[in-house]
């Protein structure tokens, strides 16, 4: 007997949806859930794309192909070990959450300043960089990347 349920359940299933098949006004529960399915489907999707092409900027980031980028990552990390040794996490969370939202009143508020200042710090950062480049990159050999093997 217990062996024979499953099969009449699906029985039922089977001329149920024939049914719905014949006469589609009739909208069950079953039809709601295939349509949140669908939409779960296409957002899980979506979110796959963009988890993807994150982990690829993160994968050439490690390879270090962007020397730029790879000093820039280790840069900050390095300075938010740095104040993650001063602070525990919630404390973090709290500074994240307050500058979130603070910043961009700031902004607003006095944007030609921060413009000017921005443009002014963003010229030095480029000098100094082209100094680093010139003393220390530039010492660095490079040697010819090596091609992936394709099958």
């Amino acid at each position: 007997m217990c062996s024979q349920t499953p099969a009449a359940f699906n029985v039922f299933r089977y001329f149920r949806s024939r049914r719905l098949v014949l006469r589609p006004q009739a909208r069950t529960a079953a039809d709601v859930l295939l349509w949140r399915n669908k939409k779960t489907s296409a957002v899980a999707s979506a979110l796959r794309i963009e988890i993807n092409r994150a982990l690829a900027v993160l994968h050439d980031i490690a390879a270090g192909r962007d020397v730029k980028k790879f000093l820039t990552v280790i840069a900050g990390l390095w300075i938010l070990s740095i104040i993650g040794s001063w602070c525990n996490f919630l404390t973090l969370f709290y500074i994240a959450f307050v500058l979130l939202h603070s910043v961009p009143v700031s902004y607003e508020k006095y944007e030609n300043q921060v413009d000017s200042f921005s443009e002014k710090a963003w010229i030095e950062i480029k000098q100094q960089y082209a100094v680093f480049e010139a003393k220390v990159l530039s010492k660095i050999p490079k040697g010819p990347l090596k091609e992936k093997k394709k099958d």
